[in-house]
């Protein structure tokens, strides 16, 4: 699997372009030959030798040689150098902050957690991502190039300014400058919503389930949801998808971590229900994957508060669909892992309905993926990267 996608329009000589699509074609193993990129690219085999030397100079293709079958000169195979180029990307997971190293292919090279206590600081969360960046930058295999550093965070982001405004984990923190801390260490460095790079994985990775409009809604620690269309994501420069803090009258004066009350997340976020849940199952964890097995088989549904939660997410959801007007939402976290719980939501969103000549969006629920995650924050990282290399070869 590629995290490679290029921007033709990048390239602006017919020479680039072939270097590009090449290059592609290796990547994705479409190609072993020289002969097979010019059967492919319908190019005569001068420009394809000239294309060939030029990705081997750049050491984004290996040439080597196979063995013959016969006489003559054994065939040259073509490779990716899949570790040419790595990029880390710095995330959320549970209580931590978790940092991987991703080459070309999405191999995870390097990976490390660093727990953070919940009244941490900035100095203290802004020192974690430093010494992360760096501990990734130092498992670096030799001759790979950094892209640089992706940081896919949850809770409330300014894309624009590069400043992680709140996350309901840190209560503490506030505004933090993402691109001001690491840029010094591991920059250039990419900022992004961390299910807004989950649904760009996975619509790359499946692109015939994300055709339309699609929701993808996380409903965890936090609320929120990311939307695209055809498998693009709408990612604007500010926020977006803040489901979990629109205010429902049904809550009332419950205080929210983003300075309001009344916030969805009040009534059907895990920071909200955890407590009430280790009532009835002290032994309930706190990181979501762990979670999702424990409550599986637990009697949820019973419980008025879970309803209240359901019932008010249900409504958020399906007023959202009245805005975004999705074909198909997909839900993630712990919650949707119970299928009691999961009928007796879906029950209740369709019970909210839609307007006329409008079809109740599908439903379906999805395992939430840090590798997902961690893919679609390095794909644009890696794709320039190789994109500057394909225009200025060695």
């Amino acid at each position: 699997m590629s995290l490679v996608a290029l921007d033709e329009t990048r390239f602006t000589l017919a020479h680039q372009r072939d270097c590009a699509r090449a290059y592609e074609l290796v990547l994705a193993g479409q190609a072993h030959s020289r002969g097979e990129l010019s059967r492919l690219l319908g190019l005569r085999s001068t420009s394809t030798s000239r294309v060939v030397a030029d990705l081997v100079a750049s050491r984004l293709v290996i040439e080597t040689t196979g063995e013959t079958a016969g006489r003559g000169r054994p065939a040259a195979i073509l490779l990716a150098h899949a570790r040419r180029i790595g990029a880390s990307v710095i995330h959320v997971s549970s209580q931590s902050l978790s940092g991987a190293l991703v080459d070309l292919s999405g191999h995870l090279i390097a990976e490390h957690r660093m727990p953070i206590e919940a009244d941490a600081s900035n100095a203290v969360i802004a020192e974690a991502m430093t010494k992360l960046a760096q501990t990734l930058l130092d498992a670096m295999p030799a001759g790979m190039s950094h892209a640089g550093t992706a940081v896919s965070l949850s809770g409330l982001i300014d894309l624009r300014r590069g400043q992680w405004l709140l996350a309901s984990r840190w209560p503490r923190m506030r505004g933090l400058d993402i691109a001001a801390i690491l840029a010094p260490v591991a920059g250039p460095v990419e900022i992004c919503r961390n299910l807004d790079a989950e649904l760009r994985a996975r619509a790359g990775r499946e692109p015939d389930q994300f055709s339309g409009g699609t929701l993808l809604l996380h409903w965890g620690w936090g609320i929120g949801l990311a939307y695209a269309q055809d498998g693009k994501p709408f990612a604007p420069a500010g926020s977006f998808g803040e489901l979990g803090h629109w205010r429902l009258a049904a809550l009332g004066d419950r205080s929210c971590g983003c300075g309001n009350t009344g916030c969805l997340e009040t009534g059907a976020a895990l920071w909200a229900l955890l407590p009430l849940l280790r009532r009835y199952w002290p032994q309930l964890d706190e990181d979501e994957k762990r979670l999702a097995r424990q409550l599986a088989s637990l009697d949820l549904v019973a419980l008025p508060e879970i309803d209240i939660a359901c019932r008010s997410l249900a409504r958020a959801l399906a007023n959202a669909c009245r805005l975004l007007f999705p074909s198909r939402i997909a839900i993630s976290g712990p919650f949707a892992a119970n299928p009691q719980l999961w009928a007796h939501f879906n029950t209740l969103f369709r019970a909210e309905g839609t307007m006329d000549g409008f079809a109740v969006p599908d439903l379906v629920s999805v395992d939430a993926s840090q590798l997902y995650e961690i893919h679609g924050a390095a794909a644009p990282l890696l794709s320039r990267a190789a994109e500057k290399l394909l225009l200025s070869p060695a």
